[in-house]
């Protein structure tokens, strides 16, 4: 079982926001428990590889015969049966604030924290955005985000007459970044996308 809560406080130009995602749990009834119970090892020196291809011993026969006795250090015994048990599920935290510039109001500036709680995999990351909607048909988005797994920056061009929604974006995320800032890994994707709302 899992809730969405979120609350929205509109002050002036500024429009504040808070949510939680995934609060709630998941419970497990009587469950089997399967384990490869410790520490499996594979040493061997009972193959010998023939080049003939139809000897019992060639290279494929060989193999397979390894692959099997491979397959053995993941087989799993059977440890009973366990008790129910109860464990919260991973919820995400959101924080914002959206500011509409008073001289255009087409043109808005946000902030966003967004925050998942899962243990050792929990991560953050802070988002500023620039948004702009000249015109009813035609938006454009351009964002910066730092957090757990590194900076980033992206953006997206959207289309949005009647009856179709046309969107085009990219982002990309700097990963480690060496002592004088140039990125030992980062990745990026671009994104296309054609929508017909009704």
């Amino acid at each position: 079982m899992g809730l969405d809560l979120g609350a929205e406080y509109k002050w002036r130009d500024f429009r504040f926001s808070a949510a939680v995602l995934d609060l709630g749990f998941m419970g497990w009834g009587k469950t089997q428990w399967a384990s490869t119970d410790g520490t499996q090892t594979f040493t061997t020196d009972a193959y010998t590889f023939n080049t003939n291809g139809d000897a019992d011993n060639s290279f494929d026969n060989e193999l397979d015969n390894m692959k099997d006795d491979l397959s053995k250090l993941y087989q799993l015994k059977d440890m009973g049966e366990l008790s129910s048990h109860t464990k919260a599920l991973a919820a995400t935290l959101n924080f914002g604030v959206d500011y509409e510039l008073p001289v255009y109001r087409n043109l808005h500036f946000g902030l966003l924290n967004s925050t998942r709680i899962n243990g050792p995999y929990t991560w953050t990351q802070f988002r500023l955005s620039a948004n702009i909607a000249p015109v009813k048909v035609f938006s454009a988005d351009v964002n910066v985000a730092a957090g757990t797994y590194g900076v980033g920056f992206g953006w997206m061009l959207n289309l949005h007459a009647p009856g179709i929604n046309l969107f085009l974006g990219m982002d990309h995320t700097l990963g480690t970044l060496s002592k004088q800032f140039i990125p030992l890994n980062s990745n990026a994707s671009f994104n296309f996308g054609l929508n017909f709302p009704f």
